[in-house]
């Protein structure tokens, strides 16, 4: 069964610079559409707390501040449900980041006075970043980062792609205005490289090797859903890679125009953009007679790094690509990951027009794609 280490803040206060304290504890959605999640996945779920003390919801979060009526009414139930659960955590000193395969820190307030100063937690969060277990940070979350050192002192997360709630976020917040540091501010100060969504208060995550990050309370169900998605065994995963004679930012700017992907790609002939930079109906094609559309949506994108972007049903699968400078330009990995089998009808429908082995047929198209990738931008540059 897969395991997995919720850490809460036991704060019940947030300390500003004027001296004075305003309430708080951790954010009801962050903790309760996780939990949720997690539980109905079929996880092992174990939940702790600085010196064990049972935390504390902010009662923001389960008034206006938190969302419509009916969602405070469903977080508020599910927190009363499992009141015992949460009434005996377990000191966060006590627990061994190798006993779990995924260690989860919900926000709210309260990770700004407790976490990002705790000791144990900051240990913890070492030993499960260089182990290479899922470490997930939600919202004010990042902040129990701080605490974190390698042995010779320096920050673990220095370089690292972070999220977490963002100035402007924080500024709704009228008490904010009194804070001795915003989330943002530091993590860059720290050396992080730091990144938002383009819309305040809609759901973003993004990943770095092991960590993975989400930037507000929307992104609460995003966050948690990937992480369930990550640990298990793909049922279709598909990697190309080859070096392309140009710098990152150029083949980045080539990958990200999803109008251009049918120059290169034997499959998809098209792509049109319904949201710029968002959202895009695909265009695709095995042979004379087998047509279809798939509807996608960007999750990552990353300038000179990083672009991926998630098809919806039936497809149901991710694609990225990771650029990598390398002597002689960009190392381009193209990659397919597909959770779930695919439906009978549709593979009783590829077999048909030809394709016998839906992974080699993919792979087969992926190097044509990032030959032809080579092709379009080598000319114009010298690496």
């Amino acid at each position: 069964m897969t395991s997995v280490l919720m850490v809460v803040s036991a704060a019940t206060g947030w300390t500003l610079a004027d001296g004075t304290t305003h309430p708080t504890g951790f954010w009801a959605e962050e903790f309760v559409v996780p939990h949720r999640i997690f539980s109905a996945a079929g996880w092992d779920i174990t939940i702790a707390t600085p010196g064990g003390v049972a935390p504390t919801v902010d009662r923001l979060s389960l008034g206006l501040a938190g969302g419509l009526p009916a969602k405070t009414r469903s977080c508020a139930a599910y927190l009363d449900e499992h009141a015992e659960l949460l009434s005996h955590p377990r000191p966060i000193a006590d627990v061994d980041a190798g006993d779990y395969d995924v260690v989860f820190y919900p926000g709210g307030h309260g990770p700004m006075e407790d976490l990002a100063e705790d000791a144990a937690s900051g240990r913890l969060i070492s030993a499960t970043l260089r182990s290479g277990t899922l470490l997930a940070l939600l919202c004010h979350a990042p902040a129990a980062a701080f605490a974190a050192r390698n042995a010779d002192g320096s920050w673990p997360f220095a370089g690292y792609r972070m999220t977490g709630l963002s100035n402007r976020e924080e500024s709704v917040n009228r008490f904010s205005r009194k804070a001795k540091w915003l989330l943002q501010d530091r993590l860059v100060q720290q050396g992080a490289r730091y990144v938002k969504g383009p819309v305040p208060f809609t759901p973003f995550v993004t990943s770095d090797r092991n960590l993975y990050t989400g930037q507000n309370p929307a992104s609460s169900a995003a966050l948690a859903r990937r992480l369930v998605s990550e640990i298990g065994d793909p049922a279709l995963h598909v990697t190309a890679s080859r070096v392309v004679a140009a710098p990152p930012e150029a083949v980045y700017a080539v990958l990200s125009d999803v109008t251009t992907i049918g120059e290169r790609s034997p499959e998809t002939h098209g792509a049109t953009w319904l949201r710029r930079g968002k959202r895009f109906l695909g265009h695709n094609k095995i042979g004379p007679l087998y047509r279809w559309s798939t509807l996608c949506t960007v999750t990552e994108a990353n300038p000179g790094k990083t672009f991926a972007f998630h098809v919806a049903w039936p497809s149901l699968s991710t694609w990225s690509y990771e650029l990598t400078p390398v002597e002689g330009g960009t190392l381009v990995t193209e990659t397919v990951i597909k959770k779930q089998p695919q439906y009978a009808p549709v593979r009783w429908i590829q077999s048909a027009v030809g394709v016998h082995d839906r992974g080699a047929h993919l792979r087969e198209g992926m190097r044509a794609t990032l030959d032809a990738l080579a092709e379009t931008l080598e000319p114009a540059h010298q690496v």
